[in-house]
């Protein structure tokens, strides 16, 4: 008899732990489709559909048709059919972004920017409530740049941004570093990026984000 109530306390001590684990992943995965449901609302962000998934290991939000678009004085539109976000149910303190797909296109008077690619992720490391460093990852890009003295089209293997932006008081501040790599993994282009309060700077091109917040 001893043997077998042990038995029943430790049978009903795991399915005790399991309850409690799942009521806390459930309670952790309501709140983090809040958060995003939250922010994808001030920002006025289109989408069609948001669930989440991921039991038991991981959070991960899935969002599709995702779009944002700003006609003001510059015209912006983003696309993203499938965007899935991972944390773990334990540690706000790393985010994952992954895509299939995205599309951006960008256009005011002085310059036109089209940008296609087949794979994007972003990792995010956040201490102290700020990016402490972010790496995005683009793979089969298209890019199509002009303005009045300058045209570019060409496709680009692998585009790496290293660094940190942070978005405070709806404005973006942060450094990058860029780098580009052929087929081959050879980097063929490197060069930094700034942002100050909403401006954006890479070598000849300038992009002002107040318009787009």
């Amino acid at each position: 008899m001893d043997k077998i109530s042990s038995l029943k306390k430790i049978f009903y001590l795991i399915l005790f732990s399991l309850l409690l684990y799942s009521a806390y992943w459930i309670y952790v995965s309501i709140k983090f489709k809040n958060e995003i449901e939250y922010f994808i609302n001030k920002q006025e962000i289109s989408i069609d559909q948001i669930y989440v998934t991921g039991f038991p290991y991981r959070l991960e939000s899935h969002i599709k048709n995702l779009s944002l678009e700003r006609d003001q004085e510059d015209y912006l539109y983003l696309t993203i059919p499938h965007l899935k976000i991972s944390i773990s149910p334990f540690s706000f303190n790393k985010i994952f972004f992954q895509s299939n797909s995205s599309s951006l296109k960008f256009k005011n008077v002085a310059q036109e920017l089209d940008i296609f690619n087949n794979q994007s992720r972003l990792s995010i490391v956040i201490e102290n409530e700020l990016i402490k460093r972010s790496i995005f990852m683009f793979e089969e890009n298209e890019i199509a740049y002009k303005n009045i003295f300058f045209d570019y089209n060409k496709k680009l293997n692998n585009i790496i941004l290293d660094g940190k932006i942070n978005f405070i008081n709806n404005k973006l501040n942060g450094n990058l570093q860029l780098d580009i790599y052929d087929n081959n993994g050879e980097k063929k282009f490197a060069a930094p990026i700034s942002i100050e309060n909403n401006i954006l700077k890479l070598l000849f091109f300038e992009l002002d984000l107040d318009n787009l917040f």
